[in-house]
């Protein structure tokens, strides 16, 4: 609740400081590494990205298909979800799966936001790996993310509250010239990573290939595109890369499953269902409670209906996208009992080790994942289960 007050205080400050803000120009340049959502280009819509040409030269094929093709098996693909400091439940799940002796070999890793952190580690997927990801999220506290900035700064136009340079050096702890290395090699082996950001001067959720930029060697885009990704707005300041800015990719997507696009209706597997895994790092909804009729209690709890709802959201459009690829839909979200608190953004030690703990704990479990949304009472169930029918008979 600290940071949503902060929030609120920071827009009318914020809007104080914009006359002095210096004025941009609105960049021209194409991405090279980056997609829409649908593996189309950001700046022509209507036709494939280049990075997918391949891919989807064949009608009806997409990544995917051509994936399949590739490694002669159906895929197991996994999406990271945003969260903030709950992507300790993300690390612990994935250490927990691992242990359980039924974590398989990731073939399509997409991350958003914290999500994105936990991508990389989680594409290649050895114990040192896993390791890692658990320092990442069970050693630090909030002054490895972020140092606060004055109110002076805020008054003087600034970008954001917080100063991210600790989150951006833990990034470079963590992503080496050897991890770029690492990841080139599994494109080699035809396993892809993904990262959604949001390009504000577009309005557009831009995926990043990572694994070209690995394999362009292309170390400082790597990290830039991991902050950028967790970067959230107002709070934490936007990254600019190639005169482009953007923020956290949950702004607009609080998930990204690479594969789903293509020219058209994809064709069936070709090699039967495979597996496409959700793990939401948050709660699909919060259990109810009296709310205090006080302006920061208000302002938190509706922010986080807002992000519930995002999350509820992303995640029946995975399910649909998942339907129509003929895959098997995995997904897991932290359960209500465990005590995260209201702010994504402490990155309070206790919380995350519960977060992590509990994580750990479900993927031990012998049937930690739902199939299908819950019915919250935007999609009812029996509308799902039709719909589910429909893709069945295709």
């Amino acid at each position: 609740m600290r940071h949503t007050k902060l929030l609120l205080i920071s827009v009318v400050l914020l809007a104080a400081g914009c006359a002095s803000a210096p004025e941009r120009e609105l960049s021209d340049k194409a991405p090279v590494f980056a997609t829409l959502p649908n593996g189309f280009d950001p700046f022509d819509p209507s036709r494939p990205s280049a990075i997918y040409a391949e891919a989807t030269a064949t009608p009806g094929d997409n990544l995917t298909r051509y994936l399949e093709r590739k490694h002669g098996r159906a895929l197991n693909m996994l999406s990271l979800s945003g969260g903030g400091q709950n992507g300790a439940f993300g690390a612990g799940f994935l250490i927990g799966w691992r242990e359980s002796g039924t974590r398989p070999q990731f073939d399509v890793v997409g991350g958003v936001s914290t999500g994105a952190l936990l991508a990389t580690h989680a594409l290649l997927g050895t114990p040192e790996d896993d390791a890692k990801l658990q320092a990442m999220y069970t050693e630090v506290t909030s002054a490895d993310i972020y140092k606060n900035r004055g109110l002076t700064s805020i008054l003087a136009g600034t970008d954001a509250l917080k100063d991210t340079k600790p989150l951006r050096e833990m990034i470079a702890k963590y992503i080496t010239a050897e991890t770029l290395q690492r990841v080139a090699a599994a494109y080699d082996d035809n396993r892809l990573l993904a990262v959604g950001t949001t390009n504000v001067d577009f309005a557009q959720t831009w995926v990043w290939n990572m694994s070209l930029i690995a394999k362009a060697g292309e170390l400082e885009l790597y990290r830039d595109v991991l902050l950028a990704s967790a970067s959230f707005p107002i709070v934490f300041p936007p990254v600019e890369i190639d005169g482009h800015l953007f923020v956290d990719g949950a702004a607009r997507s609080n998930v990204v499953v690479v594969g789903m696009g293509g020219t058209s209706r994809p064709n069936p597997p070709l090699h039967g269902p495979g597996n496409v895994y959700l793990i939401s790092n948050g709660r699909l909804s919060s259990p109810p409670a009296a709310l205090t009729r006080a302006l920061g209690k208000i302002a938190a709890t509706t922010v986080g209906v807002m992000m519930d709802q995002s999350m509820q959201t992303a995640v029946t459009r995975t399910y649909f996208g998942t339907k129509l690829l003929g895959y098997k839909f995995n997904l897991v979200a932290i359960p209500q009992d465990v005590n995260i608190g209201n702010d994504p953004l402490a990155f309070d030690p206790v919380q995350m080790r519960a977060a992590f703990d509990a994580g750990r704990a479900l993927a031990r479990q012998p049937s930690p994942w739902a199939n299908a949304p819950d019915d919250n009472g935007d999609v009812p169930s029996w509308a799902l289960r039709l719909i589910e029918d429909s893709f069945n008979a295709f």
